[in-house]
């Protein structure tokens, strides 16, 4: 019986062109960004709620609106459909904002509308991520995972360099099988390995270790990556540091964290009340919650304002 696929033109085991190179953020040596988990961490650390209720948005709604905006810096809403769009702008008016936009849906279908910057009932806006065009959270998160993967590149390269073979030069070709031997007792284990004097005569060794850097490279890449976490809004802690951190040092790296997430949130809540949309957005991690009263706004009370060695002693600083 003949080859039905042969017959159809049908190749065993055929791979289609798109197999050849899936898409992903791989890297070298096996190592992979980082890139989708901390944009994950970002995304879980602010949530869009409805003004006057506090309800949040149906999750797949909200994913949308939050994952334009960090990645493309702005997301576009029509008051007509009630719906979020991917925008684009077009034009200029004499403050250099877009006169007219291109509200896009996940599935390509578009619709143009006037952009408004006002309280407009049916109105299409534009809102931004953060105040100025041409950066993004997004932006900032790629920067530092590129860098982080970088690193592990470099610990994958010099770890296997610090693995290179152990050359030996056998200047007598009749003594290459002794020195065989000899090798194989090293390596299973022999404290001491007996040749002959020959042997012995014949032996030239070459150094080519590779210094061991793994454990730098481990933590500067450590070092961008707390960084990243305070710009998130997630406070680390210094463990390079000998020496009993400060608690001026730790109140900095609180108002650090602190500025970053609220530089998002503001410039949304901002962008909110001008249009009059019935959205806000609010901080969902645990730093306030550690470091400021229950319901206290952190730019009323700044958290700097807060000293660190109060939680340190246990105190109850939300009394």
């Amino acid at each position: 019986m003949a080859d039905k696929s042969k017959k159809a033109g049908f190749t065993p085991n055929a791979r289609k062109v798109r197999d050849l190179n899936p898409y992903g953020r791989k890297h070298p040596y096996g190592s992979f960004s980082r890139y989708n988990e901390y944009l994950n961490l970002l995304l879980n650390a602010v949530k869009i709620v409805k003004k006057g209720s506090g309800d949040t948005l149906p999750f797949v709604e909200e994913t949308f609106a939050k994952r334009a905006l960090l990645e493309n810096n702005a997301v576009g809403y029509d008051k007509v459909i009630n719906s979020w769009y991917y925008v684009y702008g077009e034009g200029r008016n004499k403050f250099g904002k877009p006169t007219q936009l291109v509200l896009v849906t996940a599935n390509g279908r578009t619709l143009s509308r006037k952009a408004c910057w006002d309280k407009d009932e049916d109105g299409a806006y534009i809102i931004y991520g953060l105040s100025l065009e041409g950066v993004s959270m997004g932006a900032i998160i790629e920067q530092t995972t590129d860098f982080m993967t970088n690193c592990d590149v470099a610990m994958v390269q010099n770890l296997n360099a610090c693995k290179k073979p152990f050359i030996v030069v056998c200047k007598d070709e009749n003594l290459k099988l002794s020195f065989k031997q000899a090798i194989q007792q090293q390596q299973e284990g022999q404290a001491v390995v007996m040749v002959s004097q020959e042997l012995g005569d014949g032996l030239k060794a070459i150094n080519i270790s590779t210094d061991f850097l793994v454990d730098k490279f481990e933590q500067v890449r450590d070092a961008e990556r707390d960084t990243l976490l305070n710009k998130l809004g997630i406070l680390t802690s210094n463990v390079n540091k000998r020496e009993r951190v400060q608690s001026a040092e730790v109140n900095a790296t609180l108002g650090q964290a602190t500025d970053y997430i609220y530089m998002l949130i503001d410039t949304f809540n901002k962008q909110c009340e001008t249009y009059d949309l019935p959205f806000e957005m609010v901080f969902n991690g645990s730093m306030e919650e550690i470091y400021l009263n229950d319901g206290e706004d952190p730019k009323i009370n700044p958290a700097d304002d807060t000293d660190v060695n109060d939680v340190e002693k246990g105190q109850e600083i939300n009394d």
